[in-house]
């Protein structure tokens, strides 16, 4: 009867690790992206001296005279550390004739089309990502310009690339507008 007890309870004990060990291995990092902003560098001596929130570009044409860089934060809501992550991005120009009045721009197809890893991202954290848009989007912006066009809006598209364990495949967009 004792052997039979004894039996039981290491049935028990082994039921009960199996299924720590089965949650244990369901627990993933939840990534998501929260948000997408733009920030303007103010420029002195060649160097970005502060950063600050940006809804409107308005020392364009064709030349730049600040950075421009996009602001994601990226959040991890799963108990387990999220690693090699990888962002995806694109930039679309909203085209309109720099001569003459058009009632409405024409999206065109994507002239930037570019990946940021992520290295870690801690459980329960929230990560500030930047990514660089200036070089790409000041050479967009002269060769429109030489074309006699112009791009009144410009448009960030960024996802979480899939991944094993990911739940769904969701992106987020930002629009900025540029002055003419």
């Amino acid at each position: 009867m004792a052997a039979r007890s004894e039996a039981d309870a290491l049935k028990r004990v082994l039921s009960v690790l199996a299924f720590a060990a089965f949650a244990a291995a369901g627990a993933r990092a939840e990534l998501f992206l929260e948000s997408v902003s733009w920030q303007r560098g103010r420029v002195e001596k060649g160097r970005v001296a502060s950063w600050d929130d940006a809804t409107r570009l308005v020392d364009a044409p064709p030349k730049l005279e600040t950075r421009l860089r996009a602001r994601l934060t990226l959040k991890n809501r799963g108990p387990k550390a999220a690693e090699g992550v990888l962002l995806r991005y694109s930039m679309i120009g909203r085209l309109l004739p720099l001569a003459g009045e058009a009632p409405e721009g024409a999206w065109g197809v994507p002239f930037l089309v570019d990946e940021k890893r992520v290295p870690k991202v801690g459980p329960n954290k929230t990560l500030d990502v930047f990514l660089t848009t200036s070089p790409a989007l000041e050479l967009y912006l002269a060769k429109l310009s030489r074309a006699g066009w112009w791009a009144d809006r410009v448009k960030l598209q960024v996802m979480i690339e899939p991944h094993p364990g990911a739940l769904e495949v969701r992106s987020l967009d930002s629009v900025l507008e540029v002055a003419k």
